[in-house]
């Protein structure tokens, strides 16, 4: 056949084509195979990186997983060990426990049995000591009808011996003129002296009971300070007595006892003017000096007497004791100011305290013996300002009067055990002579009234302390009496801001001893 037709994919070699003329079905067929031949290609090789991707991430997860497995383990072999431990920690406090159970157990056992003994020993002791108190008191009763057959036999003997004495008339004149009393008298005398100090001063205090006392440093007084300070001997803190309110009277009785003795008890005969007890001083000197010492004595008992009973004398003594009672009342009321309504009951007490303290002494002073009430002790410094020493207790010169329920050991037992005086509530008071003013032996009359240290505080017996139990007498050293003297001033009470020179109080202290 000559002529070529077109066919299904045939077309005329070298015929045009038109550009629009859509490509044949073979070759759309094939161009079709061989973009679907790349397809499969490239599918192929993302297959590839797929699958090393994911032969990768196997293997580091399996790499990841052994290392966090082998970290578990090494965590769980830790806890291991450290619950093994706190096993063998826990068994060990167990047997601790145990053995603490067992042995408190044991303790708990022995210190009731200790309890019980020591139970049994305190009512035993406590049944010993009602029959000791019992016993103390029917010996008290007994020691005091004793002394009253005393005082009855001694009163005989005197009547007996008035009656039947030889001596002249004017000797027995003498005996009725002179008011004479023994040591117990003046011994009876100052324990009732001292009582009724302390009386007042707990009134003192009571008045103002919840008020503070100023301290040392809110005092502006210098000689105030002074007597603060003097009032405690073993070197303790004044301040520290000031601000309770029990033991800060222990401080205000002191003061006010050394106050009494300075301008009371080193006055040659209180209520006269200085002019004339410096007069009869130095005349009792120059007799002293040529005349024997019971002949002074003498003298000045019937001299003092004689002047003691005039109108003037009474009138410049009561000038004098209120002086005093100024003096005292504003030295406490500067550490512990009185309420002001009570003011005039407290003044009005103390004048009568101050009185009595007053007679005391005028009647020491008018009797043939010397009696004295030696200075209070004080306490001694350095340079430094440190205590020099301590006081220890003399069961001799001493009685401990705490007063305290639980005191049972004497005065014996305290001076055996060192105790160290802490304060002087009452001065010692001695005689020097017999009653005729014969000799030169002092004897105590009254012993001092003192309160132990508190490391010594097994305290005297409170029989000792309150019962009034007349001390033994002891010869003491001799001393001189007094130690004090007393300035001029005139009297704050006088109307017109002061008193007469003829009539002027002189209470006020000197550097000189003796009386003045």
């Amino acid at each position: 056949m000559t002529d070529v037709y077109d066919g299904f994919g045939e077309g005329r070699i070298g015929s045009p084509r038109s550009p629009t003329r859509p490509h044949s079905m073979r070759r759309r067929q094939s161009m079709q195979v061989l973009e679907l031949e790349s397809r499969v290609e490239q599918l192929a090789a993302e297959n590839r990186l797929l699958a090393e991707a994911r032969a990768q991430a196997e293997s580091s997860l399996a790499r990841r997983n052994s290392s966090q497995a082998a970290e578990r383990d090494n965590e769980i072999q830790a806890l291991k060990r450290m619950l093994q431990e706190a096993n063998d920690v826990i068994e060990r406090l167990k047997q601790t426990n145990e053995g603490l159970r067992s042995s408190t157990s044991a303790i708990a056992v022995k210190h009731h049995e200790e309890v019980r003994r020591l139970e049994s020993e305190h009512a035993q002791t406590a049944r010993t000591v009602t029959d000791r108190d019992a016993e103390i008191a029917d010996l008290r009763a007994q020691l005091e009808a004793t002394k009253q057959q005393i005082r009855d036999l001694q009163q005989q003997i005197l009547d007996s011996a008035k009656s039947h004495s030889v001596s002249s008339s004017d000797d027995q004149q003498q005996l009725d003129f002179l008011a004479l009393h023994d040591v117990d008298y003046f011994d009876s005398r100052c324990q009732q002296l001292c009582v009724h100090v302390q009386q007042w001063v707990l009134r003192f205090s009571k008045f103002s009971d919840l008020e503070p006392c100023l301290l040392t440093s809110q005092i502006n007084d210098e000689k105030l300070i002074d007597r603060l300070d003097n009032a405690v001997l073993d070197g303790s803190d004044v301040d520290a007595y000031l601000q309770d309110r029990v033991r800060r009277r222990d401080i205000f009785m002191s003061v006010t006892m050394t106050m009494i003795w300075e301008f009371v008890f080193t006055r040659y005969l209180f209520g006269m003017d200085r002019e004339q007890r410096q007069k009869l001083k130095t005349l009792e000197k120059q007799l002293a000096d040529v005349g024997p010492a019971h002949a002074v004595r003498q003298w000045r008992a019937v001299t003092l007497t004689l002047l003691a009973r005039r109108p003037a004398f009474a009138k410049q003594r009561d000038q004098d004791t209120e002086a005093v009672v100024g003096a005292v009342l504003d030295a406490l009321s500067a550490i512990l100011p009185p309420p002001d309504h009570l003011e005039k009951q407290i003044q009005k007490q103390l004048r009568r305290v101050v009185a009595e303290a007053v007679d005391l002494a005028i009647e020491m002073r008018c009797q043939r013996a010397d009696y004295v009430m030696l200075p209070p002790l004080q306490p001694e410094y350095d340079d430094a300002g440190e205590l020099t020493e301590t006081v220890s207790f003399n069961a001799d010169l001493m009685n401990e009067r705490s007063g305290e329920a639980a005191s049972r050991v004497s005065n014996e037992d305290l001076e055996a055990q060192g105790a160290t005086v802490r304060i002087v509530l009452f001065p010692l008071v001695v005689r020097k002579g017999d009653d005729s003013g014969r000799g030169d032996d002092e004897i105590v009359v009254c012993p001092a009234q003192v309160l132990i240290a508190k490391h010594h505080n097994t305290a005297a017996s409170a029989a000792a302390s309150q019962s009034g139990k007349k001390s033994v007498r002891m010869v003491t050293p001799s001393s001189d009496a007094g130690g004090a003297s007393l300035f001029a001033r005139s009297n704050a009470s006088a109307p017109g801001g002061g008193a007469p020179d003829d009539q002027a109080s002189d209470v006020g202290m000197a550097d000189a001893g003796g009386y003045i």
